[in-house]
């Protein structure tokens, strides 16, 4: 089946790792688990992480278990200098609108913090839809409730949608609903990851092209 949808990720997906943004951003969650819940900051350093692991996000474990609205908490984390972090990017700017598909951000930040990160890349209009995190209902990937949910705003069939991802928990979940993956490496052999590997975002249109060949396990 010929792709007709590309689905993003956001953070360590369309910019490298090395910007930091995601560390930021684990800084303020730790600082909102510490001063929520009166941790030290080992303890909630750790309770962020087993949340992370065990839900897909630490807000997750968070709503499930303390009772935290996840508006506050999205603003709090969220709060970070996007302009000190990232620049403009016209070479993914050119890559993106050079793709002959439908393109789609889906993050598991808020709708505000993609449209910041985006906004400082330059490629908000790249995108036809962005899904934040209110749009699922506060459902993370890797859950399958929030891919089913994005598929069905978009009216899109699995099989018909590429999934981009730096996380293999979400690349292994798109993959197990019928998507063609694109797990976005950054040169760091990962076991047990389905489908295609770059070790760049900007390497997609030659797996794409792959794809449209017939050849998705290249």
């Amino acid at each position: 089946m010929r792709p007709t949808h590309v689905i993003f990720d956001l953070d360590n997906t369309l910019y490298p790792p090395h910007r930091g943004v995601v560390e930021q951003v684990d800084v303020l969650i730790t600082r909102f688990v510490r001063e929520r819940l009166g941790l030290e900051g080992d303890a909630a350093n750790a309770l962020r992480a087993r949340y992370y692991a065990d839900y897909g996000t630490t807000l997750a474990g968070l709503m499930r278990h303390h009772d935290v609205h996840p508006d506050e908490y999205l603003a709090a984390v969220h709060a970070i200098d996007v302009e000190a972090l990232l620049e403009p990017d016209p070479v993914l700017r050119a890559m993106l609108l050079g793709l002959p598909y439908t393109r789609v951000l889906f993050t598991n930040g808020s709708a505000l913090h993609a449209t910041r990160i985006l906004g400082r890349l330059g490629v908000t209009d790249c995108f036809a839809e962005v899904f934040g995190l209110e749009r699922v209902g506060y459902v993370p990937k890797p859950n399958t409730a929030a891919f089913e949910a994005v598929l069905s705003t978009l009216g899109a069939a699995a099989a018909g949608c590429v999934f981009v991802d730096d996380r293999l928990d979400s690349i292994q979940a798109a993959a197990r609903l019928g998507m063609t993956t694109v797990l976005v490496d950054h040169g760091r052999a990962r076991a047990g990851a389905p489908g295609l590997r770059i070790a760049s975002v900007l390497e997609l249109p030659r797996v794409l092209a792959a794809i449209e060949d017939g050849a998705p396990s290249l």
